[in-house]
């Protein structure tokens, strides 16, 4: 039977069934919408009803070429699941795990377009199945960040920043702000004082999918970030470093290791120049917006004399290099405490060098 003769037929009938077929006959043992196929129904259950509502064909003949050019036109960016397993990287968008899919990509729309690389893989297995809500609880001497989501008033150098304007931390200060992704997205400039000598310890606490960003220069450029840390959702994770004298800033945004995040944190305030309708639903929102921001300064002593003759001078820089890599175990070269012996205590024992007070 040809695809306009079953259409004529199901039209002299009733429908009422229609719904059950589609059900029936769209998952994930099926080929995906867009393609072809001899099997009626196609793998994404979304598209697959909505395509069967409106040509039954679909569901109960065969997923032929008309059925994809109704995919096309009626299912937007309904784009999960798809082929491909959640945590493993391959070349379509999307994965297996419908809510793990969809989660994934209102975040990191690439992977619901693109490809599902190893950041999409990285994502997948840091946020599906784990907590989504984790409201922060500031401590009564935290800071409030003072920037509305709608505003930009924090944001520093970045290309969105209204002028360069950056908070300035001090060591102790602890910081509670908020970052969405709503258009331009925000990120938060926290500008360091004048560097001391000792390394610097950044604690953050957070609600949605963070990162860190040591940036250093002017804003009249040059300008360039440095290293990034990234921060799980509802986690807290501290991040030590040295710095030498210059300009130096803490930013926080939205993000994953090595891509900023663009969507899934809308702001949670109502816009007075342009307030919702009636009608109007809200956007789509599984993390929470805040963050506990904490940096303190802690005073080198004389932890890099090595060899423990009352001087930090060639010889500990030695046994500091023979030590390089990661520790196994425990190691007086690991100066910063992270298990690995690298730059970072390099830069503690030149800012240690000399005799030991």
């Amino acid at each position: 039977m040809t695809h306009l003769a079953f259409l004529f037929v199901i039209a002299m009938c009733a429908s009422a069934t229609l719904s059950v077929a589609a059900q029936q006959e769209c998952g994930p043992e099926l080929p995906p919408c867009d393609e072809p196929h001899g099997e009626p129904g196609c793998l994404q259950p979304g598209c697959c009803e909505i395509v069967c509502e409106t040509d039954p064909f679909c569901c109960e003949v065969s997923w032929d070429e008309t059925c994809v050019e109704q995919a096309a036109k009626l299912c937007g960016d309904i784009a999960c699941p798809n082929l491909g397993e959640c945590l493993a990287v391959h070349d379509t968008p999307g994965c297996l795990d419908e809510a793990c899919c969809e989660l994934v990509r209102l975040h990191d729309p690439f992977c619901g377009y693109g490809t599902w690389d190893s950041i999409c893989v990285a994502e997948a297995a840091g946020w599906c199945g784990a907590t989504l809500e984790c409201p922060i609880e500031p401590p009564l001497d935290a800071i409030p960040e003072g920037e509305p989501c709608l505003d930009r008033i924090n944001d520093g150098c970045s290309q969105n920043a209204i002028e360069a304007v950056s908070s300035i931390l001090h060591c102790g200060d602890k910081i509670y702000g908020k970052t969405t992704t709503t258009v331009p997205r925000d990120v938060d400039w926290y500008r360091l004082p004048s560097t001391t000598d000792g390394i610097w310890t950044a604690t953050l606490s957070t609600e949605f999918p963070a990162r860190l960003l040591l940036v250093t220069g002017d804003c009249e450029g040059p300008i360039r970030t440095v290293d990034e840390h990234h921060v799980d959702p509802c986690t807290s994770d501290d991040w030590s470093f040295v710095l030498p004298e210059g300009e130096w800033y803490l930013v926080v945004e939205a993000g994953v290791s090595d891509r900023p995040l663009r969507s899934g944190l809308p702001c949670d305030e109502i816009d007075p120049k342009n307030p919702p309708g009636d009608d109007d639903e809200p956007l789509p929102r599984e993390y929470g917006l805040h963050y506990l921001l904490q940096v303190d300064c802690n005073a080198v002593d004389c932890e890099a004399d090595l060899n423990g003759d009352g001087t930090i001078d060639g010889q500990d820089l030695g046994l500091l290099f023979v030590a390089w890599g990661v520790c196994p175990d425990a190691c007086p070269a690991d100066l910063d405490g992270n298990a690995v012996v690298d730059g970072q205590d390099l830069g503690l024992l030149f800012v240690a060098w000399g005799s030991c007070p």
